[in-house]
């Protein structure tokens, strides 16, 4: 879908709560106070108030859109430049959208909280894993180092002739088995072939994969498809900033693999973006600030 014609389909108020509500609800209801499934028109269009406890519930109630203080439209525009493009700084948004820069920063980083992966789909067939740093180049801190470069756990699932499957991408905060197995036991199938290089806090990994094995890093060359969607992360990463924060580079992570994660369904990336935001969650300042600490 272009942007002339996202913007076509939801370029006025009632065209976005029209499609917020219908995916919200569709033709039933379901009171998010008292469960209750009876309801009557609500205040303003398309409210819905239950007639059990009188709540009065619109379309954006308790979503990514819940008090969000300038036109749908313009969300709906920053959910699809997050959804498709590369690469994009809040400042570019905002001079795009037309809102301050810190109201476009303090949106996108909403958004991106519901870009995080639900758990749901974890990877299965052949897996490799590995790790890489965010940041520039450190003096007598080489390879695992770790200084102030911000280490990253990549899983990539690799399909027959190469394909890509699915990708996660998780910041770390050191390369100790502690750290790193609980993760891969949260994204991985435990029948899948798990792949990694010779590096000793993979030693032990096949006593919670059966299949997983070493193989000695010939620089990378042996890891073709791992280190193509390292150098495609890094990318990403630079579209949006000179600089990634420390407490917010989750976030981007997230933002990078759902996109990479959809990037062949049928139907538009931000559509599904949005369905997803519509669950009973509410991502204001405080939360952002709590995921960040």
């Amino acid at each position: 879908m272009t942007v002339i014609g996202f913007m076509k389909r939801f370029g006025t108020q009632k065209a976005c709560l029209e499609h917020l509500s219908n995916k919200k609800w569709g033709q039933s209801f379901l009171c998010s106070r008292c469960k209750c499934a009876v309801y009557t028109e609500g205040n303003t269009y398309l409210d819905r108030r239950c007639n059990n406890c009188k709540y009065n519930e619109g379309a954006t109630a308790n979503t990514l859109f819940h008090g969000v203080k300038f036109p749908l439209p313009k969300a709906f525009l920053i959910c699809y430049r997050l959804s498709t493009k590369k690469g994009m700084s809040s400042h570019e948004i905002a001079k795009e959208v037309g809102i301050t820069q810190k109201t476009a920063w303090i949106f996108c980083a909403k958004v991106r909280a519901f870009m995080n992966s639900s758990g749901l789909h974890l990877l299965e067939g052949e897996v490799h894993v590995d790790e890489c740093v965010i940041g520039g180049k450190e003096e007598k801190k080489p390879g695992r180092s770790l200084g102030k470069k911000k280490p990253v756990l990549m899983t990539v699932e690799v399909r027959a002739k190469g394909k890509i499957g699915r990708v996660y991408a998780k910041r770390i905060a050191n390369y100790q088995k502690e750290t790193i197995y609980p993760i891969l036991e949260g994204h991985i199938k435990s029948d899948a072939k798990v792949v990694t290089d010779a590096y000793p806090s993979y030693d032990k990994l096949n006593e919670k994969f059966a299949q997983a094995k070493q193989v000695k890093s010939m620089k990378g060359a042996n890891f073709l498809e791992m280190h193509q969607q390292i150098m495609n992360m890094k990318g990403a990463l630079r579209g949006l900033h000179h600089k990634s924060s420390d407490k917010h580079l989750q976030g981007y992570l997230d933002q990078h693999c759902f996109r990479t994660n959809r990037r062949t369904m049928k139907e538009p990336i931000v559509l599904n973006l949005i369905e997803k935001a519509l669950v009973n969650r509410i991502v204001n300042y405080k939360y952002l600030k709590a995921i960040a600490a």
